[in-house]
């Protein structure tokens, strides 16, 4: 009997240390798949406004001067007809219709009693940014600086205007359109010339115009 007990003691050990190994390769299988997978990441948001504040700021382009090179007219030799006259003996003439500004042919290029309108395209050009997304521009022209001269030679300038082909006048409201140089917007000056105190041909020199962009 003593010998049955012993070997039913060294099976159940056996079985025993069989569980307990069972058990341990358990518990690390179950260690290694906890240690290999991977964690729960923990995760929130936010949301931020952006905003800009854009300054004001304008750009003019513009010319310091500009020289005008009125085209040279024909000479003409106008044929004002025939005349007869009554001549004394001591070589005094009279009779028959004498020339007079009221009779004179015309000539191809005739300024009497009027001014040449002369219309500078694209001399100035303005960009930037604006409350309104506009500006005002406008022309002046300072004391002194409405008549050119040339050793007593003068022609006067007269009626100067601003125009951007949409409005025009002595001062405007055009667009800025942004800063970008194919979003400027190009205008025009307009003159009118007097040439009737005009005796010289040659440079005249003196004449100005002023133009101010401002951003409203």
């Amino acid at each position: 009997m003593m010998i049955v007990i012993t070997k039913q003691n060294e099976t159940g050990a056996v079985i025993m240390t069989i569980i307990n190994k069972i058990k341990n390769i358990i518990i690390a299988a179950a260690l290694s798949i906890t240690i290999a997978s991977p964690a729960f990441a923990a995760s929130t948001s936010g949301t931020t406004n952006v905003t800009v504040t854009v300054p004001e700021f304008i750009v003019l382009h513009y010319y310091s001067a500009i020289t005008l090179n009125f085209a040279t007219p024909d000479s003409e030799a106008l044929n004002e007809g025939t005349r007869s006259m009554d001549v004394s003996w001591d070589g005094k003439t009279s009779g028959g219709e004498e020339l007079a500004a009221a009779n004179l042919m015309n000539a191809a290029l005739e300024l009497d009693g009027n001014n040449t309108t002369v219309k500078l395209s694209n001399v100035w050009a303005v960009r930037g940014f604006s409350q309104s997304g506009n500006a005002k521009v406008e022309v002046t022209v300072p004391a002194g600086k409405d008549v050119m001269s040339l050793d007593g030679s003068e022609i006067s300038i007269s009626n100067v205007k601003v125009s951007d082909n949409a409005s025009t006048g002595s001062s405007i409201t055009t667009k800025v359109n942004g800063i970008t140089k194919s979003g400027a917007t190009f205008g025009n000056i307009e003159m009118d010339l007097d040439f009737s105190k005009t005796s010289r041909s040659g440079l005249h020199t003196g004449g100005q115009y002023t133009i101010t962009a401002t951003t409203i």
